[in-house]
């Protein structure tokens, strides 16, 4: 027979669960690109955008729109206060989101610039841990 002590401990348990299960979902999703025929893990509010100067579709933020990232000799698709910013453990600059920092994926033995409160997501089509686009 549980006690109130047990009753308590499993209750604060399963609260806490669905918090992280409900932070988690709101970090990341995977989005399904038919144009790739990728799923990809991005943001909840991200949409897919056309760049006709590298002929792809990609899911960005919705005010996204291609910006030339001279270093790289690429259009990447990015909002409208994107950033190019140097990502010196991959060797490349990289248009990103002001708000984000370089953070490191363990999974991967990789870096990207992401939110700091955010970690990489498993990607179970892909069989990767992503930080979302």
């Amino acid at each position: 027979m549980a006690t109130r002590s047990n009753c308590r401990i499993i209750i604060v348990c399963l609260a806490i669960f669905l918090v992280l299960a409900v932070i988690s979902k709101v970090a990341a999703e995977q989005k399904y690109n038919p144009y790739s025929g990728e799923w990809e893990t991005v943001h909840p509010d991200s949409e897919l955008h056309y760049n006709p100067h590298e002929g792809e579709w990609q899911y960005s933020a919705p005010d996204s729109s291609p910006k030339y990232n001279a270093f790289e000799n690429k259009f990447e698709m990015g909002p409208d206060d994107a950033e190019l910013k140097y990502n010196a453990f991959e060797n490349r600059w990289e248009t990103t989101r002001p708000d984000t920092d370089l953070q490191y994926n363990p999974h991967e033995d990789s870096w990207q610039y992401a939110p700091e409160n955010q970690g990489p997501e498993y990607n179970p089509y892909s069989g990767e841990w992503e930080y979302a686009k």
